[in-house]
């Protein structure tokens, strides 16, 4: 197998040579050339991938597509443009970058896995993960067995690439999904789980068997030599595991909560890579594989892991990836592909991996769709399997023909596979629930449970505040299931963590205890339970770290295994103290999501000036020690609580989300220090509403009506409304009557009489609703908080606030044009 002898005049860095005016040409020396080739590269790469990504195409495939089409496949079968731009002299420096800046992202990959996965997602993973790999290893060993590659006249040492061949063909890795994974939001599903499981499983018995070829290779030449390689081995194994990551646990140590790691560290680990890479490639593993066992030793997540990626993610993963993937497609060329019994080898691994994949699947009761989508998803080819053609191609094993036929045929399964997965996996579909999951319809005397989101330290007053106007008693508890969001850094795979009730409550008052944001905001929560009598309000704490746009799986999914009829969300805006708001992209993504797909109702709550007025001023923080507040009983529980008292407004315009909220203010109403006014605004006549939906508002108001004349804490009035300025006068009119708490419904009835006056075409959140949208925004300036409810949508059929759909789907975050109704007179504040 002769690819021809390339012979040329090895260039300069840069510098020496002549210059455009001296009728020279820059792109005669390296540096140049390279400069002129990146961004050639990752200009092609980046169209491909917009262009693509509406049909959820993976990364993976715009670039090495964007290779092949610079390659002889398309535009360097001009002799003119590959001699210009990718001249044979340009090779070593390419190859060189890419596989230099290929071993940072192996290691990257590493550090972001989390091998414990395995173990916490049990034997579903473990069994689907074995089955997905022994079953197509069977078929394509039996395909390649015999004679049947004889045709195949480019392959070499034909008994180890086959094997080979059939085992990268069986294995779907980590490294392969989670980035596919991510891309599509699907990392917190329970799919996605499953498939991080499995991949993980696949990667553990590939390494093995690489280990084992490297012992069989040196056996080959001698015993000695084989044993040799593996002492070779387990010393490297040995070093890392017993110096490497010690060190790396010190250096966690040493770093204060909430500080970078030193500079000097983060380079001391990025040496050693380079270190055991070279040692890697002296005892024949290949320097990836050392990169990867060291990534492993290090502990994934905040303050290390997250200093890695911070570091390597930018310029190695953003631009030297796509140059490996690039440089894999200018060696494809499809005028070379042939068609032959290679093909039907590789259809055979795919059908063994789709059969072996859902037949367990299925006996586990994973969905049928849910299991063809999982089957799907591990067909999956990516930087593993380019990497091992690259290698057999590099050391002479296979010919640029079955290079090119390996290569196409990885890239067009992967193209179609994961968009059909993505169409057929809905997630949301788990959630949608049939029973009502409601505050309307609980019963008086019911279980009252809230799960509570909370990103920081700054929200902890507010759930407090509300919390507590929810009036809990041993009569009608309170189940509390507190999910700390957290953003996912430093790893790959999200981590869910259910907290120690018993524990954190121990730690309640220890020595040096708590030390970290978690435990502070934990056992705020604690202490309040505290503050009650016995049974009334129980705490169940837990903490998500996943991507923000896929948090919202974890929120809904904890809401339907806890059963609990009411989410609480807060305003993505905080409200500051010097005025003006601070706005958390990440966390309205959140919000959106979680309005759209929901199984019970939800609440976003909107405290007012950082909880220094509004309803949050009458909850301390979560730093303030609460062990003082009331009396204590003989087991640590005060007789009384501190004194609470609210004055809460619940706006009624009419629908579904009206009913929610004013059934929430009527609970409200049972606490002693709080009174409620419940407001309704009737329509002008000319203004048409549905009369069934009539009926079933005035039979509500009836029965608020009746519970307020046998409660001295509950008033109904009304309000007769015809246009958007007295509906806004009236909202302005509750500042002056001093109400710390204004709850209200996210949709209404007769919601064509707001946009008529063009208030929806300036909203700032349009998933708020208009009347939520206009309570919350800083513009207009009123000192109490709000609560704004969405009902359970039965069925999962949601309805969202009319022109907002778009907007939830979009993504965007942008702001809209400033508002230009004046709200001038609503800014007065009780002393």
């Amino acid at each position: 197998m002769d690819d021809g002898i390339n012979c040329y005049v090895v260039p300069q860095t840069t510098g020496t040579g002549r210059n455009i005016f001296q009728g020279g040409s820059p792109l005669q020396e390296s540096l140049p050339l390279l400069g002129v080739q990146l961004v050639l590269i990752v200009a092609v790469t980046r169209v491909l991938y917009f262009l693509l990504k509406p049909f959820k195409q993976p990364r993976v495939v715009s670039e090495i597509m964007g290779g092949i089409i610079l390659g002889p496949s398309m535009l360097s079968r001009n002799a003119a443009f590959k001699e210009t731009v990718f001249p044979a002299r340009g090779d070593p420096v390419l190859h060189t970058v890419a596989t230099f800046g290929l071993m940072y992202v192996i290691f990257l990959i590493g550090v972001r896995m989390d091998p414990m996965l395995v173990v916490r997602s049990g034997k579903k993973g473990v069994v689907i993960g074995l089955s997905g790999f022994v079953l197509p290893l069977a078929m394509t060993a039996w395909g390649f067995s015999g004679a049947a590659m004889v045709a195949e006249t480019d392959v070499t040492r034909r008994s180890t690439v086959l094997f080979a061949l059939s085992t990268s063909i069986s294995v779907t890795s980590f490294a392969v999904l989670s980035p596919i994974m991510s891309e599509l939001n699907l990392l917190n599903s329970d799919l996605g789980r499953t498939a991080m499981s499995a991949s993980m499983t696949t990667d553990g018995i590939a390494w093995l068997i690489m280990v084992g070829y490297t012992l069989a290779e040196a056996f080959l030449v001698s015993p000695l030599t084989s044993l040799w390689a593996f002492l070779s081995v387990a010393a490297l194994a040995a070093v890392i595991l017993f110096a490497v990551r010690p060190v790396a646990l010190k250096v966690i140590e040493r770093t204060p909560p909430g500080k970078p790691v030193d500079e000097n560290y983060v380079f001391f680990f990025l040496l050693i890579v380079l270190l055991v890479g070279f040692y890697s490639d002296i005892i024949g593993t290949n320097s990836f594989h050392g990169a990867l066992m060291l990534g492993l030793a290090i502990p994934d997540g905040p303050p290390l892991g997250t200093a890695l990626g911070e570091k390597i993610d930018a310029m190695v993963s953003g631009l030297i990836l796509p140059l490996y993937y690039a440089m894999t497609g200018l060696s494809t060329d499809v005028w070379c592909l042939h068609f032959g019994r290679l093909q039907l080898i590789i259809f055979l691994g795919w059908l063994g991996k789709l059969v072996g994949v859902m037949v367990p699947s299925l006996y586990l009761e994973i969905p049928l769709r849910d299991a063809v989508s999982l089957s799907l998803f591990m067909n999956s080819k990516g930087i593993v399997e380019v990497i091992t053609f690259n290698f057999f191609l590099t050391n002479k094993l296979i010919g640029k023909g079955t290079f090119s036929v390996l290569m196409c045929s990885s890239v067009a399964i992967t193209a179609v596979s994961v968009p059909v997965a993505a169409c057929l996996y809905d997630p949301a579909r788990r959630y949608a629930v049939y029973k009502r999951r409601t505050l309307q319809h609980l019963k008086a005397d019911a279980d009252l449970r809230i799960l509570a989101c909370v990103h920081d330290q700054s929200h902890v007053p507010g759930t407090l505040s509300v919390l507590e106007a929810s009036h809990a008693t041993p009569q009608t508890p309170i189940g509390l299931y507190l999910l700390q969001l957290v953003e996912i850094a430093g790893r790959s795979a999200p981590v869910f963590i259910p907290h120690n009730p018993r524990r954190n409550a121990s730690r309640i008052g220890a020595p040096g205890a708590p030390s970290s944001d978690a435990d502070r905001i934990i056992n705020a929560f604690f202490r309040h339970e505290l503050r009650h009598p016995e049974g009334a309000i129980s705490v169940h704490p837990f903490t998500t770290i996943s991507p923000y746009a896929s948090m919202h799986d974890e929120v809904c999914r904890l809401a339907v295994d806890k059963r609990t009829s009411l989410i609480l969300l807060h305003y993505h805006k905080r409200h500051m103290l010097a005025g003006g708001a601070h706005a958390a992209a990440g966390l309205r993504v959140v919000n959106r999501k979680v309005l759209e797909v929901a199984p019970c109702s939800v609440a976003v709550f909107v405290d007012r000036n950082a909880g220094s007025v509004g309803l949050s001023s009458f909850i301390p923080g979560p730093m303030q020690d609460y062990s003082s507040s009331g009396s204590s009983t003989g087991s640590g529980r005060p007789t009384s609580a501190p004194q609470f008292r609210a004055a809460v407004a619940a706006l009624f315009f009419g629908g579904g989300d009206d009913r929610e909220a004013m059934s929430y203010a009527a609970r409200m109403a049972r606490h002693p220090g709080v009174t409620v006014a419940v407001v309704r605004f009737l329509p002008a006549r000319g203004i048409k509403d549905d009369p069934g939906d009539r009926r079933v508002d005035n039979r509500a108001i009836e029965e608020m009506k009746a519970l307020a004349a046998r409660s001295r804490n509950m008033r109904v009035k009304e309000e007769l409304v015809g246009d958007m300025e007295r509906i806004v006068e009236v909202l302005r009119g509750l500042d002056k009557a001093g109400y710390d708490l204004v709850v209200v419904g996210m949709r209404h009835r007769w919601y064509p009489v707001m946009p008529a006056n063009g208030l929806s075409d300036w909203s700032e959140c349009p998933e708020l609703g208009v009347i939520g949208d206009l309570l919350a925004s800083s513009d207009f300036d009123t000192p109490y908080s709000v609560l704004i409810m969405k009902q359970q949508d039965q069925a999962g059929l949601n309805a969202a606030v009319p022109g907002a759909q778009d907007l939830w789907r979009s993504g965007s975050v942008c702001g809209p044009p400033p508002r230009t109704l004046s709200t001038s007179g609503s800014g007065h504040h009780r002393q």
